[in-house]
């Protein structure tokens, strides 16, 4: 079982990203692929409270936090060879994959590129459905905005609809913060690549392993009527539901995400 100290890492993929990356804790390796337009930062509870319980890899995904953003336009695609690169960079074979919101999505783009690669999947507060036409526009919109006016502007504009009613105004102010840093045309980019991405609801019945669904139940953007069609479709999956949590459950309601998250690893462990 690959083991590690733990720190904050830096490393240039032959895909060609320079990726900024958190690896810490030991035993199961857990890969967790943040949400937009955050950064690995939104990780916090996990990376400190989880470390006897796994060994938890938390890149900032490219154009996010300390990982610059790529030249050249970007799909899905690339963020998950990135993972599958960083994964190899470390000589880890298989991981539990743990994707919230736009996490999920390259975990899907992971799972058509490497499933044999993913040895558990916890599907947080996001969607296999594409955009609509209206989402597409409104992420172009957005894209335009951010690029025009800057990342502040833009997360400032998103995040009322990102956390439950109830959420401290301190964490508002954190997750502000962490979007605010983050390049614009990393997010821009980001938006676009979210724009294009494919359906996934035909690969959820070919999930054949471990899998756990969880949804904030305030989440108005991927609410947990969207989260419970995705557990029904995928064969032996759990569903949890985060009481007084929305869009972003793992830090909103840390101690019970990091619940499910342990009993997964556990599930997975057992199945190895």
């Amino acid at each position: 079982m690959p083991t590690t100290t733990g720190g904050t890492m830096e490393a240039t993929l032959p895909t060609g990203a320079q990726v900024r990356y958190d690896d810490v804790g030991r035993g199961q390796p857990v890969v967790l692929l943040h949400a937009f337009p955050l950064s690995a930062a939104l990780w916090r509870a996990q990376l400190t409270t989880l470390t006897d319980r796994c060994r938890m890899i938390a890149p900032d995904l490219r154009g996010f936090g300390g990982s610059p953003p790529m030249p050249t336009p970007q799909s899905l695609d690339d963020y998950a060879a990135d993972v599958l690169a960083l994964l190899n960079a470390l000589h880890i074979e298989r991981a539990v994959v743990a994707g919230l919101s736009m996490g999920g999505y390259i975990a899907f783009a992971l799972i058509r590129q490497a499933p044999e690669r993913i040895s558990g999947l916890l599907l947080a507060d996001t969607r296999a459905t594409p955009d609509s036409d209206a989402a597409r526009a409104t992420r172009a919109a957005n894209a335009e905005l951010v690029l025009r006016e800057g990342s502040a502007a833009l997360a400032e504009r998103l995040l009322p609809n990102l956390l439950a009613p109830q959420a401290s105004e301190a964490l508002r102010a954190e997750l502000l913060a962490i979007a605010a840093a983050n390049p614009p045309a990393g997010i821009a980019a980001a938006l676009h690549a979210m724009a294009a991405r494919p359906d996934s609801t035909p690969l959820l019945s070919q999930i054949n392993v471990p899998t756990t669904v969880v949804v904030g139940a305030e989440d108005t953007l991927t609410p947990p009527s969207e989260a419970r069609l995705m557990h029904e479709a995928i064969a032996g999956s759990r569903f949890v539901v985060i009481p007084n949590a929305g869009h972003l459950s793992a830090i909103e309601r840390p101690a019970e995400f990091n619940l499910a998250l342990v009993e997964l690893v556990m599930q997975v462990t057992a199945h190895s």
